[in-house]
């Protein structure tokens, strides 16, 4: 939203405000408005969140930040409420009474938000419900206002931070965000968050695509949301590079919606916004590193410095060198810097570690996670499963064109339902067909649905064994179980 907008918005609500019919207030005694709006506000963010933010990790949070994004959401309030509350509530209790004035404004209130969020409007109909008691009870638009801005604030804070939380802002949509001010990745835990804020920045919406007679997509759901890193993962020919292809604008969805920033992904504005790394990047040959990263700078008003970039890709000394001569690896950083060099909000990343030795990941691995505590969000395609288990903050799984499953890490894991079993024996009891097993030279890997039972059939059977492990299946082990169900 521009300044103008935000201005021009903000002045309509205040004309709203000052026609609004008045509302008697249902309490006998009078409250004070703007206290009890905080108050109820923080207590409706505890419900919906189930966990408090944590103080600790809140301090860690840039005050201006924090400052700017609670008079953005303060301001966003008021204009909403003035609306739905003021103008809408207010406006039909002479003629539908005051539960049908409030049912019926809270219903508006979320369906307004269905474009924007899908089936996640839906969480409106309880925050909708608490702003418009808000302002029953206490026949002020200010306890309202205070409501819902304390809400949004919270909710805000959660986003800028780790906090575990399951709910919608009434001024955004819902999204998955993780450890956001976090240095590294190696402490992310697997228990991500929902939390809420601004819409997200691309989104397939019941996106399908055909070639022929090929379904290359089916009715498929994706969001890219702020502050998290987004794994696409998927056997061959699952639809992953149909569907970027689609949040990309190269191809247009046969039904549903591609949408990036809320615009068609072909806008300009909104592809100035994006950074793009191709799994196979070709470069002029005979131009220095400077010099490309001048050529691609100057295709943008706010360039990054190209000091910068080079030296958060560790090309300063390349700088100098003909692209030609580069490595696979150091022309891989190449591509990531050129990037970043319009300072975009998006990375859409495919395979991003191809050709990197351990360090050059490493090192990409922490300039992706200081972009996404930043709030960038980043899309990336991987075979890497371990790499995807160890930063993607949340992982949706494509096959034959479909969304097989969307979570954490943590999550698919327990969708794959199954413990991994490792030990030595001369041989194993019978099981399940649907247990699986591997076995080469006396030392077996099983994958069962119940180990305790398994190991109990081993001592029952009389099979003698040694070097038991017992271990959570790895991404990778889940992601095989899962794909082989859907064949």
């Amino acid at each position: 939203m521009t300044a103008l907008r935000l201005i021009g918005w903000t002045a309509t609500a205040v004309v709203v405000v000052a026609v609004a019919p008045p509302v008697a207030p249902l309490l006998s005694q009078p409250v004070p408005a703007v206290p009890a709006g905080i108050a109820s506000g923080a207590l409706l963010f505890a419900v919906l969140a189930r966990r408090p933010i944590s103080l600790s990790t809140l301090a860690t949070v840039p005050r201006a930040r924090l400052a700017a994004r609670a008079i953005v959401l303060t301001v966003k309030s008021f204009q909403e409420e003035a609306i739905w509350r003021a103008l809408v509530l207010g406006g039909l209790i002479g003629t539908l009474g005051r539960v049908g004035a409030l049912v019926t404004s809270t219903a508006l209130f979320a369906a307004a938000h269905v474009r924007g969020q899908g089936r996640h409007a839906v969480v409106h109909l309880a925050t909708g419900t608490a702003f418009g008691i808000a302002y029953l009870a206490t026949g002020r638009l200010e306890t309202a206002i205070a409501t819902h801005t304390a809400y949004n604030v919270l909710v805000g804070a959660g986003l800028l931070t780790t906090t575990t939380m399951s709910l919608s802002a009434s001024s955004g949509s819902v999204v998955r965000v993780v450890r956001s001010t976090v240095p590294s990745f190696h402490d992310i835990p697997e228990a991500q968050t929902l939390s809420s804020m601004p819409a997200p920045y691309a989104r397939l919406e019941a996106a399908t695509k055909s070639f022929g007679e090929t379904r290359a997509l089916e009715a498929v759901d994706l969001d890219l949301r702020p502050g998290e890193i987004l794994g696409l993962l998927g056997p061959n020919g699952a639809g992953k590079s149909t569907a970027i292809g689609l949040l990309l604008g190269l191809r247009r969805p046969d039904t549903g919606l591609a949408l990036l920033f809320d615009q068609d992904p072909r806008n300009v504005d909104a592809r100035r916004r994006i950074g793009v790394v191709l799994q196979e990047a070709h470069f002029p040959q005979v131009l220095r590193v400077r010099e490309v990263v001048d050529l691609v700078r100057a295709h943008f008003r706010d360039a990054a410095p190209r000091d910068d970039l080079l030296e958060r890709l560790d090309l300063t000394d390349l700088r100098d060198r003909q692209v030609g001569g580069l490595s696979g690896g150091q022309k891989r950083r190449l591509a990531v810097a050129l990037a970043l060099a319009g300072r975009p909000s998006v990375l859409f990343l495919d395979e991003p570690t191809a050709g990197l030795d351990a360090n050059g990941k490493r090192a990409l691995w922490r300039e992706l996670s200081a972009f996404a505590a930043a709030g960038g969000a980043v899309l990336l395609t991987t075979q890497q499963l371990e790499e995807a288990e160890r930063y993607a903050t949340r992982l949706v799984v494509l096959a034959r064109g479909r969304v097989l499953v969307e979570g954490t890490v943590g999550e698919i894991r327990a969708r794959a339902g199954k413990a991994r079993v490792s030990l030595c024996a001369d041989r194993l009891p019978m099981r399940p067909e649907a247990d699986s097993a591997e076995s080469i030279r006396g030392r077996h890997v099983v994958y069962v649905d119940d180990p305790e039972a398994f190991i109990s059939e081993l001592v029952r059977a009389g099979i003698s064994f040694n070097e038991l492990e017992v271990t959570r299946v790895r991404l990778e082990d889940a992601f095989v179980a899962l794909t082989e169900e859907d064949r």
